[in-house]
């Protein structure tokens, strides 16, 4: 019979085992972080501008798109030269007023093309067949062209597409994408759950493409044309809802680089807020990450509450006389900490909120959890679609 003592000697040492992984899991965190590249400076000039066909597709987003075209119409990329800038709005079976603010800004600006679908093919994802069908309506192929998706939730800066296309030629890249920066007004997501969400996503694909998986964020996408039809387009990806890394990840297995790159000053997002949208729409990644797999999210849910609370637990249990369990844990918090001060700085998001960071991670577990429990019951949504697998 094993000792009273011994079990808890055995679990301390447990313990202490999680809180090191802690330290090894931070550290690829901070190395992630890193490996961002930032944006440049628009081009000079001295080489002719690209054509850029911009597709934004939008279901029921009455409330945000107007903002987003007048951001894109308004770019300097391409003002004042016919041919450089086309946007082809993608209205995806809206039941609010989508549509109509889609055909206004084309009344009001001839380089705007709005395209109605009323709901996608058996098969096929609602926002990636919208977005197929938006590059299909913007015409054939042509010769440099580069393709943007950006969400119907976001505002871009008027400089955003020329530094994007000057950062890609800097790094010599076929596709590169950018999160969206915080909203102006104040948000519990961002602190909350921006930095652990990211560290997840961060931990299986990598903002340089050089992981198991290339790391791209849905806001905001831009790709040449010529790789975007070498991985064979959106077709490809027709029924995968986690298409911003899989099609990352097949320009890059097609012989493509990639980058991550931090524009986050430069583009807005609305679509993370309130709090409980920002939550389903991180569930509805990670479930799509895991192809609905209750097993699999509750495994990665509960992992995340561990390690999670490991390194505070070691810090008091460690005090009742196993000093090397309180320097485990000790480190463990500072980096823990150090790596959601990176994150959130990244994500321009309360970087001094750090020392919360078991609190942040413990409630993304309890997310990933939430998660589990609706792919087992068949309810998890997005939109007002059922999610498919």
């Amino acid at each position: 019979m094993v000792s009273p003592r011994r079990h808890t000697k055995g679990w301390s040492w447990g313990l202490g085992a999680v809180a090191a992984g802690v330290l090894i899991r931070s550290a690829r965190t901070l190395r992630q972080t890193r490996a961002i590249v930032p944006l440049r400076q628009p081009r000079s000039g001295a080489v002719a501008p690209p054509k850029v066909t911009v597709v934004v597709p939008a279901r029921n987003e009455a409330a945000v798109l107007a903002d987003c075209l007048d951001s894109i119409t308004g770019q300097t990329h391409g003002a004042g030269q016919d041919g450089l800038l086309k946007v082809v709005v993608v209205d995806d079976g809206s039941t609010d007023g989508t549509g109509d603010i889609a055909r206004e800004a084309a009344r009001r600006d001839p380089r705007v093309v709005p395209i109605r679908v009323d709901s996608p093919p058996p098969g096929w994802g609602g926002k990636v067949h919208a977005m197929h069908v938006g590059v299909e309506a913007s015409g054939p192929p042509e010769a440099g062209e580069w393709l943007l998706f950006l969400d119907a939730d976001t505002v871009a800066a008027p400089e955003l597409l020329s530094r994007l296309l000057a950062t890609a030629d800097s790094v010599e890249a076929d596709l590169v994408s950018t999160p969206g920066g915080p909203p102006a007004q104040p948000s519990a997501t961002w602190p909350l759950l921006m930095p652990p969400g990211l560290q997840l996503i961060g931990e299986n694909a990598s903002p340089d493409g050089r992981g198991r998986k290339a790391f791209a964020i849905g806001h905001c996408i831009l790709v040449r044309r010529s790789h975007y039809e070498k991985v064979g387009g959106w077709a490809a990806f027709s029924a995968i809802r986690n298409e911003d890394v899989a099609i990352a990840t097949a320009v890059r297995d097609h012989g493509g680089t990639t980058r991550t790159v931090d524009g986050l000053d430069h583009l807005r997002t609305s679509g993370m807020d309130p709090f409980g949208q920002g939550w389903a729409s991180f569930r509805k990644s990670f479930v799509a990450g895991t192809k609905g797999s209750a097993p699999t999210l509750a495994a990665i849910g509960l992992g995340q509450i561990a390690m999670s609370l490991a390194a505070p637990l070691s810090v008091l249990v460690g005090r009742r006389r196993r000093p090397v369990l309180t320097a485990l844990g000790l480190l463990g918090c500072a980096a823990q900490g150090a790596a959601h001060a990176g994150t959130a700085r990244f994500m321009r998001s309360n970087p001094e909120l750090a020392p919360l960071a078991p609190v942040s991670g413990t409630l993304f577990g309890v997310l990933l959890l939430d998660g589990a429990v609706r792919a087992h019951r068949g309810r998890d949504q997005w939109k007002g679609r059922r999610s498919t697998f």
